[in-house]
């Protein structure tokens, strides 16, 4: 997957690319970081994705490794299938399911990574 990342998830950042949910953390921030894109474009390819694989976030501050520890099915409403209030950096990527519908649907598949490496932020 190679696209560019924005802060918000609504149809105007997914048609651009990935999104950043609002109230989440942002790479280096030491937070939960949930971005989602559409499955049918930018994130078709995480049915691919397995354990182990690592993902990169780069940025204008630094470049971010994350490696994939798992994911899960769910519901859009479920709000289990991520931890806001963890004690580490984790980057949750999400995208409706199935994988490559045209449609929204109420199913959600989340991919769940650990921080590597990557520059910490302080922000004010």
């Amino acid at each position: 997957m190679d696209c560019d990342l924005y802060y918000g998830d609504s149809d105007a950042e997914f048609d651009k690319g990935a999104g950043l949910y609002t109230g989440t953390g942002i790479p280096g921030e030491g937070r939960t970081i949930i971005s989602g894109a559409h499955t049918n474009t930018y994130y078709r390819d995480l049915e691919s994705v397995e354990e182990g694989d690592e993902i990169l976030v780069s940025t204008r501050y630094g470049d971010y490794k994350y490696r994939v520890t798992g994911t899960r099915v769910a519901t859009d409403t479920d709000t289990t299938a991520y931890d806001l209030e963890a004690d580490h950096e984790n980057l949750v990527l999400y995208t409706c399911y199935p994988f490559g519908a045209l449609y929204e649907t109420p199913m959600r598949y989340f991919l769940f990574g650990r921080l590597v490496s990557g520059p910490t932020v302080e922000l004010p």
